[in-house]
């Protein structure tokens, strides 16, 4: 009758039966503690396990486990101490747990001594364990140590090979994951929807559409073809590739869809600069009864965001409390900040700062000086970067940002300034870097770069295009004091290396992982309008898609 009550999640009526039953025994304890756990009434379960007359190993285990699974790993830790001491040995499920509340909290230190543990245990053939101790070494970041346990283990199942796919693709070892996954279809194990969906984030990662495309059709092929998870994720790697239209179809024949679903396809429109099509998109959500969530709403404000709808963005965040419930945390303020900033209200934007029911971080401050560089208002952009110097002081953005700022202004002795201090606290600049794909092989540049086997061509097709795109109109917009030859940037050399490598009527995709300069947007859509092609480059911040001349963010990035 307990079990009956909580299955029907009549906690109340299974708490009057247990007070009034004459006799109690270890059993029925333990269904009163596995049932308060399963209703997350967690306090409710501590005095009931404190209570219980006799405890057992089940007693121990469903106590430790409720902790870890209500993220409560300090309570877990000091349980499974507890029950150390008072002489328990703690089975795989106890252990299990434990090395699951390390990887929560990446406490590589004790999840080493568990390791130790297992071996005394002779817990070290026990899959469930040893799949534990994997993921806990992932997601410390120790993937040798990890690797090397894995490759060690004489039990495997599938969760166990998923727990090391999904640290080679959390660590961004996007190469590393899909050898794995070679290894995997190789060996007795088929893989899931989990395999797949690991997988697939993994190449989304790396924008890889070829490879993303050769998977989606073999996922087809198996039961996990309209699977919600999987279906979501290739709607991922399609949008992280530029490729819109496969993305939407992708979502438009899904028999299933979820928040998280709607969600991507939101995002994928505002990454992709198309916001009216994710406001169109979000409507449609709200008008079937979908209810959006706090992702929802990241995507849609990056929407108004990237396509300059201060209105909507306005009209979006008043309702995510007043109409859906959904508190706002401080990546939404971020992409408010960005876009009333983009819009040139910045005073509004630092009045929206001001006024946040939490504390600033310094992605929205840095929000605000970004806009600040924009729209050369110097002084508050000096207000902006302090903030984010007192909460980051080696972000490095934040200082080339005010650099900038500086020269445009003319005061070169304060840039010099910047720089000496930079040097002196060791802030670097991350180093930019463009990749594309060709070939089914992935090719990295860097500024400058000589490293690449074709390079003698790769110059000699961009200075001939530079030629080219001049004599359409093209001014160079390198700034000497801080590049003295911008017109070799990453990105520049990856379009080269692509024009002479594609057939014409490919589209070019380029990757970079900071934000594209002005000079090189400006180059893009003279390239795309002098070579015909289409160009499709990805930075840190969103895509731009080129053609004719024009860039699909109008110029407002």
């Amino acid at each position: 009758m307990l079990e009956l009550y909580y299955k029907r999640d009549e906690v109340n009526e299974a708490r009057k039966l247990f007070d009034e039953m004459p006799r109690r025994d270890s059993i029925t304890w333990n269904i009163m503690i596995a049932g308060c756990v399963k209703s997350r009434a967690i306090d409710d379960a501590r005095m009931l396990f404190d209570a219980i007359p006799d405890r057992n190993e089940v007693s121990w285990n469903t106590m430790i486990k409720g902790y870890v699974e209500t993220g409560n790993g300090s309570e877990a830790l000091d349980l499974f101490m507890q029950m150390l001491q008072q002489g328990c040995v703690p089975n795989q499920f106890a252990v299990s747990s434990v090395l699951r509340a390390c990887s929560a909290s990446s406490w590589l230190k004790l999840g080493k001594q568990l390791h130790c543990l297992i071996y005394r245990l002779q817990l070290e053939d026990n899959v469930f364990v040893c799949t534990a101790l994997v993921d806990m070494y992932c997601k410390c970041r120790e993937l040798e140590y990890a690797c090397r346990f894995f490759d060690r283990m004489t039990v495997r199942n599938i969760i166990s090979w998923n727990a090391i796919l999904t640290g080679y693709s959390q660590n961004a070892l996007s190469g590393d994951c899909l050898q794995l996954f070679i290894e995997l279809l190789d060996s007795e194990f088929k893989p899931d929807h989990v395999t797949f969906s690991v997988v697939l984030s993994s190449i989304a990662s790396v924008a890889n559409l070829s490879q993303g495309k050769q998977l989606h059709g073999f996922i087809v092929k198996t039961p996990y073809g309209s699977n919600v998870f999987v279906e979501t994720a290739l709607i991922d790697v399609y949008s992280k590739s530029g490729s819109l239209e496969d993305a939407r179809q992708v979502f438009d024949a899904m028999a299933e869809k979820n928040t998280v679903t709607w969600s991507s396809m939101i995002i994928a429109y505002a990454q992709n600069g198309c916001g009216r099509d994710a406001i169109i998109l979000f409507e449609k959500m709200l008008g079937l009864r979908i209810k959006p969530d706090a992702i929802t709403f990241v995507g849609v404000l990056m929407a108004c965001s990237h396509s300059g709808l201060v209105d909507e963005g306005r009209h979006y965040f008043d309702s995510m409390i007043r109409l859906h419930r959904v508190e706002p945390d401080r990546t939404h303020y971020t992409s408010m900040v960005d876009l009333l900033g983009r819009a040139g209200r910045l005073e509004e934007a630092e009045n929206l700062i001001n006024s946040m029911p939490v504390k600033p971080d310094a992605a929205i401050w840095g929000a605000l000086l970004g806009a600040c560089r924009v729209h050369r208002n110097l002084e508050l952009g000096k207000t902006a970067a302090v903030k984010v110097f007192e909460l980051e002081p080696h972000n490095a953005s934040a200082h080339m940002l005010l650099c900038h700022m500086y020269m445009e202004k003319g005061e070169g002795d304060e840039v010099a300034k910047l720089r000496v201090k930079m040097k002196n606290h060791g802030v670097k600049k991350d180093p930019g870097f463009s990749w594309i794909e060709v070939n089914n092989a992935v090719h990295t540049f860097v500024a400058d770069d000589e490293s690449h086997p074709k390079m003698k061509e790769i110059y000699f097709a961009l200075k001939e295009l530079i030629k080219q795109i001049e004599g359409l109109g093209y001014k160079s917009h390198s700034n000497p004091f801080f590049e003295e030859r911008q017109s070799y940037h990453s990105e520049k050399l990856a379009i080269a290396f692509g024009l002479i490598s594609t057939p014409s009527e490919m589209v070019i995709r380029i990757m970079k992982n900071i934000r594209v300069c002005n000079d090189c947007h400006t180059t893009m859509k003279f390239i795309s309008l002098a070579s015909g092609r289409e160009i499709i480059l990805r930075d840190v911040c969103r895509f731009h898609h080129f053609r004719d001349g024009k860039c699909s963010c109008r110029d407002y990035w």
